[in-house]
């Protein structure tokens, strides 16, 4: 028995902000007919298939994904869209009939889906049933398949039963969306819906659908995350400089401020010092300038007060300064020690 399904994004379900978008599968070339809706709820926490009916969608299976992997952190980085760490990668699924498996991304290099049901006679155990991949990293279609063992030195055998795969675009009559198939046409295709037993052939049906939506929400995530813009890194910010270029004229005064004169001893007294918040202290032209704090710790006492330039010594008249240097030191008094390179 062969089946053929199509997914399409749902043209009924609005978008909602931080959630996967609703997908809808059909039989293949009736868009029209809903066989299942895959809805995303909780910031993608939870996904549920959900069927029609004469009384409202019916809930036929749920999937949990692994935390953070579709949350509003962000994927993973590894591939598949889960975050790295053997117990992060397994997406738990359940449905009617106490039915439980699970769908864990065992891929290094490229995405390799392994579906497994819990084992009845090794709890804690899991017996493999599917396995999802692509038959290389390039390719644009997924396989389907599973590995029958006949013996103990007779290697298992590789059995493919079903794609994953685009539909070809709206315009060429394919309708787009994506593509299942489950072929069924050898025995061994067809022993798939046997997998559960007789008469649990929807069962099956609802693993294998619930495995390729699965694969469509990796695919969506990692297409989003390739086509976001990469950050990059702020430009290097300007630092402003707290020192005029050499030669450049002091800026006039701000409005409201009054202009202090600067006495003919040459020191601005009106300059009190660096401050420590706005980096080292300006200069008014070349050479190097004042600072009345060091000329205290030199001189001792308290500064003197503005405009003060103290008397000559008897009989010498006080030389005028240069603008822009201090005036050197007066002679009666001893020679200033230099500090940290400066002399004044």
């Amino acid at each position: 028995m062969s089946a053929v399904y199509s997914i399409y994004t749902s043209p009924n379900h609005a978008p909602i902000p931080n959630h996967l978008p609703t997908l809808i599968v059909t039989p293949y070339g009736q868009p029209h007919h809903t066989l299942y809706s895959y809805i995303h709820t909780n910031f993608n926490k939870e996904t549920y298939l959900l069927t029609p009916s004469p009384q409202g969608d019916l809930c036929v299976a749920k999937m949990v994904p692994p935390p953070g992997s579709r949350g509003s952190g962000g994927p993973g980085s590894s591939e598949g869209g889960h975050s790295s760490g053997h117990d992060n990668k397994t997406v738990r699924c359940e449905a009617s009939r106490n039915l439980k498996w699970s769908i864990t991304n065992t891929g290094i290099n490229a995405p390799v889906y392994k579906l497994t049901l819990p084992n009845p006679d090794a709890p804690g155990h899991e017996q493999p049933l599917f396995q999802i991949s692509k038959p290389n990293p390039n390719a644009t279609w997924w396989s389907m398949f599973y590995f029958t063992y006949a013996g103990h030195l007779i290697p298992p055998k590789r059995i493919e039963f079903g794609k994953i795969q685009k539909n070809a675009a709206a315009g060429s009559g394919g309708g787009g969306g994506t593509r299942v198939t489950i072929a069924g046409k050898t025995p061994e295709e067809k022993a798939v819906w046997q997998t559960l037993g007789e008469g649990n052939e929807d069962m099956v049906e609802w693993i294998v659908l619930c495995a390729s939506l699965n694969v469509l929400d990796d695919e969506i995530i990692k297409a989003a995350q390739g086509s976001e813009p990469r950050p990059s890194g702020p430009a290097p910010k300007a630092v402003p400089s707290s020192r005029p270029a050499v030669g450049a004229v002091r800026a006039a005064n701000p409005p409201g401020k009054p202009i202090m004169p600067i006495p003919q001893g040459g020191v601005n007294t009106g300059y009190r010092g660096p401050s420590q918040a706005t980096g080292p202290p300006m200069r008014a032209g070349p050479g190097p300038q004042p600072n009345p704090q060091m000329y205290q710790q030199q001189r001792g006492g308290a500064p003197p007060p503005q405009g003060y330039r103290g008397p000559p010594p008897a009989g010498q008249p006080m030389p005028m300064p240069q603008p822009g240097y201090a005036p050197p030191p007066q002679q009666g008094r001893g020679p200033v020690p230099a500090s940290n390179g400066r002399r004044f």
